[in-house]
């Protein structure tokens, strides 16, 4: 059975053999002297939570208490859920769910808006045309998320080819 504990950053739980949490990037002791990837003089101060890349304190940008190489600083996460894509366009973000979905993602659609109204396919009602103007945002989990990003531009790139212009690109 696997035992968990709370990191001493974030208080999320991660196992106890870990040697860096998942959920905000912070190295544990337990890791030994590692070095950034980018500076291999210097030792790691954390792991990309999105691509999981050792970097140090030149090469990382923390936000929301989270770590981040700079690659995948402007990505935006809630909870352990990165942003993939987004659009005012309902049925774009629709179309982006289902093609995720159907490419064995796990995928959740948010439109946030004053209230929090959380969008999943829109609908014909007061609601849902008070949001037609606030993105609808797609998210996977954060592990997925590399992968995802990557299929998303490359339907959006065989789109475009299609239709001979130019398509929204991912987050």
């Amino acid at each position: 059975m696997t035992e968990y504990e709370s990191c001493s950053n974030c208080s999320e739980e991660v196992t106890t053999d870990s040697d860096f949490c998942p959920h905000c990037g912070a190295l544990f002791r337990n890791a030994g002297g590692v070095f950034c990837e980018s500076h291999p003089d210097e030792e790691a101060s954390g792991v990309c939570i999105i691509c999981r890349k050792l970097v140090c304190h030149d090469c990382s940008v923390e936000s929301g208490h989270r770590m981040f190489c700079s690659d995948h600083n402007g990505i935006e996460v809630r909870q352990d859920w990165a942003g993939v894509f987004q659009s005012t366009d309902i049925n774009e973000a629709e179309l982006v769910k289902s093609f995720l979905l159907s490419e064995k993602f796990t995928v959740q659609v948010q439109n946030f808006n004053s209230i929090g109204f959380v969008w999943d396919g829109g609908g014909d009602s007061s609601i849902s045309r008070s949001a037609l103007s606030k993105p609808a945002k797609v998210f996977v989990p954060i592990p997925e998320y590399i992968a995802a990003a990557e299929a998303v531009r490359q339907w959006n790139d065989s789109a475009a080819e299609e239709s001979g212009g130019p398509e929204s690109s991912p987050q």
